[in-house]
């Protein structure tokens, strides 16, 4: 029987990054592993990450797990079938939750005899976590209040990115967030460094989970997710002389962050990855004052031809936040004397989640 692990948390909590470290660990030890990448659009960093390590990895778009259940089934006995992947991981869109409802327990409920459900994780950044406990958040009520949902589903709640902080400011948002779940268990870890990781694999595959009842006003819900503009695109960037696309792609990020800075737009998760003919390399950001970062593999050669995907979540109104994207593109690339030809581009705000009652068996 395999087994699917439900993993939520908000947008740039680090999910991916901490799946990609335990898919290594399971198949160290022999386990075949898939993932499903999900996303309100298509064209995804997060799936390209993944299949750039070697992993199984199919992506659902154009709405959230629980909204294309039916494709997240059929998706997850294809890995299991024809991929004999042992444990499936499915990162869930950042903006989601009521994931113990809409997915866990329909998969118990009419999925028994090919799946077996582990207990949903969700995923934490104790910077986002010391920004909501202490009123300083950037984003609105609404969003705020997802965020908040998010920890009330879950099994386990995980923080992440140890390593960026004193034991002494993990300890304090643990028992914060503690203070609000009750029993459900808050613990730390940081994919970079490892620490954590092997706790959390114990969990997942001895466990069952995925049976709290959210109590979601839906309205809110979607009111959050409306909330926040999307953008994917996908875009080719070539030159008659060798440039350095990790270059290219930090001074992107940077461009797009100084915009939404100047406009007072608040940034949920910014990323990119570049792909060449030798490897890739991704970096991302997870606030409008943050730091970007790179990933573990962010030493390319110069080149000629590279493919970069963005995707961008901001508070922004579509429109608006794709023109701050295109705008940014054109300086850094003329700059440059990159020519950028655009592949795909969709922005937009997620349509409203379906309360649990409308979905019709799996």
């Amino acid at each position: 029987m395999t087994r699917i692990v439900c993993i939520g948390g908000f947008l740039g909590s680090g999910k991916t990054t901490a799946i990609i470290q335990v898919a290594r660990r399971l198949m160290e030890n022999g386990i075949k592993v898939g993932i499903i990448t999900n996303d309100q659009g298509h064209q995804l960093v997060d799936t390209a990450l993944v299949r750039a390590e070697g992993f199984q990895a199919e992506e659902i778009g154009g709405g959230c797990f629980c909204c294309r259940f039916q494709d997240f089934a059929s998706t997850a006995q294809r890995l299991a079938e024809q991929g004999q992947a042992q444990i499936i991981l499915a990162e869930a869109v950042g903006s989601c939750t009521d994931l113990a409802a809409t997915v866990c327990q329909r998969l118990r409920r009419f999925h028994a005899s090919r799946f077996s459900v582990a207990p949903l994780t969700v995923l934490v950044d104790p910077a986002r976590a010391r920004e909501m406990l202490n009123n300083f958040s950037p984003f609105n009520e609404d969003v705020r209040y997802l965020f908040g949902k998010q920890w009330g589903e879950a099994d386990h709640i995980m923080l992440t990115k140890q390593d960026l902080f004193r034991d002494d400011e993990m300890q304090y948002l643990r028992e914060k967030i503690s203070g609000l779940v009750g029993d459900t268990p808050v613990h730390t870890m940081s994919a970079r460094t490892g620490s954590g990781v092997k706790e959390w694999l114990k969990v997942i595959q001895q466990d069952e989970g995925g049976t709290h009842e959210l109590e979601l006003d839906y309205d809110r819900y979607g009111a959050a997710e409306a909330a926040l503009g999307w953008l994917n695109g996908n875009f080719d960037l070539s030159s008659g002389r060798a440039f350095r696309a990790t270059e290219v792609a930090e001074a992107l990020l940077g461009r797009i962050q100084h915009a939404c800075r100047k406009q007072g737009l608040a940034i949920a998760h910014l990323k990119a990855v570049v792909i060449s003919s030798e490897g890739s390399a991704w970096i991302a950001l997870t606030g409008t004052e943050a730091v970007a970062t790179w990933g573990e593999q962010s030493a390319l050669a110069a080149c000629k031809e590279v493919s970069m995907i963005i995707n961008a979540r901001v508070c922004a109104a579509p429109e608006e936040l794709e023109r701050i994207v295109r705008d940014s593109l054109r300086e850094v690339s003329s700059s440059r004397a990159i020519v950028a030809e655009q592949r795909h581009l969709e922005a937009f705000s997620p349509a409203p989640p379906k309360r649990p009652e409308l979905f019709a068996q799996a």
